[in-house]
């Protein structure tokens, strides 16, 4: 009787791209989560504050702003108070809004309507738009390597998109192609590979502007902690010096901005520093492409109206021109609200990766005898501990800017919608993350339970 012999079947083997990118999902894509789910809501926090905020909001204007008039208004009703910026209007249906400091330290945002120059209200510098950009930027400084840490995840994202390329074949063909399946697993792998097709130009500039930042954060802390070209201050390679005082008192605010047209007729001012290093500080906009407003800037002596500086973006070598584009891209704040919503909608699409990609691995591990990767439940418990660490600095945040009362900090006034959102958003993500963690644990626990089932069996 001739044995047949069985021939071994051969599984597909899955190739070396398919493993980096389950690798870094799978160990970092908690932590990518927390970075592109705040990201999202940093790029229209100023659109919520104005939804939340009655004081920041106006009746439509034209747009043009009488800075002298706001200044005068502002230091007539906060008198003890010193107006440390001024800005104007972001749109044609928003405030004005100075930031002061009370004499007791407190910080707050004055609003001032642009077509009646009269004081709206006023509140904490602690917005949602400061919450999410402090968040999303550095894990509020996370005890000093918090942008360290933040921009570091640029590296694992390009490397993410990277990897794909290596295992989904004839990607380029696929953009229209959504493969519904049999199971939910199937159409959630389907819908996974098809938001990420559609979300790689937005990976490119978040990877990009990322690596930027890292390059940036890491030669300053580590280098020539230097932050601008020309400054008032010693985090620039060319520090101004600190200008003449002499002189009866500082000319009028209208008589400083008069010269600051003079000097630049081509700028829209957008912002105010009264005392920047001794110095009259205007930034704003003129006919450039993708800066932001600081590229165009004046230095001005309070004292004699003598234009210390003038800085063109044009006239920036690549380097430091890039540096003034690097924020409006990776904000996407370059053409207004329309813009943002795009960057916001691509944003939860990057964080919709990371959760979908989750859930794929815990469905799929359930129905292996063995993990595909170790220890994968301790890398879920470490990245939860980050952003819940942020906890204990933001109470130290509220009450630095809060100001003191008998020598002691107290913590600062929010309003209460404000208080709301940023709270309703923790809990969500909070909520997010633990249920994040527990998938990652059930696989453990189920091959744990997996050898007691089958030893009970051998003994039947």
């Amino acid at each position: 009787m001739l044995r047949r012999w069985k021939v071994p079947v051969k599984l597909p083997v899955k190739p070396i791209g398919f493993d980096w990118h389950s690798w870094i999902g799978v160990y970092l894509g908690l932590m990518l989560f927390s970075i592109c789910w705040s990201g999202a809501f940093a790029a229209l926090s100023s659109e919520i504050d104005w939804l939340l905020m009655p004081a920041s909001r106006a009746s439509s204007h034209d747009g043009s702003f009488d800075f002298s008039a706001a200044f005068a208004v502002v230091k007539s009703t906060y008198q003890d108070a010193k107006i440390e910026l001024a800005e104007a209007p972001a749109n044609q249906v928003s405030a004005a809004r100075f930031t002061v400091k009370e004499p007791n330290g407190a910080r707050y945002f004055v609003y001032v309507d642009p077509t009646t120059i009269e004081v709206t209200g006023r509140q904490s510098i602690f917005t949602v738009q400061r919450f999410f950009r402090e968040f999303h930027e550095a894990f509020f400084g996370l005890y000093g390597v918090g942008k360290f840490l933040v921009c570091l995840f640029a590296i694992p994202l390009f490397l993410s998109m990277l990897s794909a390329f290596y295992f989904y074949k004839r990607w380029w063909r696929r953009f229209f192609q959504l493969r519904v399946g049999k199971t939910n697993i199937s159409l959630w792998s389907s819908l996974h590979k098809l938001s990420g097709l559609w979300s790689l130009w937005f990976v490119v500039i978040m990877a990009f502007t990322g690596a930027w930042y890292l390059f940036e954060e890491a030669r300053y802390k580590l280098g020539d902690e230097k932050f601008a070209l020309v400054d008032s201050y010693p985090l620039a390679v060319q520090q101004l010096p600190v200008p003449d005082k002499t002189g009866e008192a500082p000319l009028a605010i209208s008589e400083l901005l008069a010269i600051a047209q003079v000097e630049r007729p081509d700028m829209q001012i957008k912002t105010i520093q009264p005392d920047r290093g001794g110095y009259f500080y205007v930034i704003g906009q003129a006919d450039d492409l993708l800066v932001r407003d600081r590229a165009n800037k004046l230095f001005i002596n309070p004292m004699n109206g003598a234009v210390e500086f003038n800085q063109h973006a044009e006239d920036l070598n690549a380097y430091w021109r890039w540096s003034e584009t690097a924020d409006i891209l990776h904000f996407g704040s370059f053409a207004g609200l329309g813009s943002k919503i795009v960057w916001f909608i691509f944003g939860l699409l990057l964080a919709g990766l990371s959760l979908s990609g989750a859930w794929l691995y815990v469905k799929k591990q359930r129905n292996k005898r063995q993990g595909r990767w170790p220890y994968a439940d301790i890398a879920a418990c470490i990245a939860l501990v980050v952003p819940v660490s942020v906890m204990p600095i933001v109470w130290v945040y509220l009450h630095r800017v809060g100001g003191k009362i008998d020598g002691q900090y107290v913590m600062a006034e929010l309003p209460g919608e404000v208080t709301v959102f940023i709270v309703g958003w923790a809990v969500v993500t909070l909520m997010i993350e633990i249920l994040w963690v527990l998938g990652i644990f059930s696989i453990r626990r189920e091959k744990f339970r997996e050898p007691r089932k089958v030893a009970s069996r051998s003994r039947v």
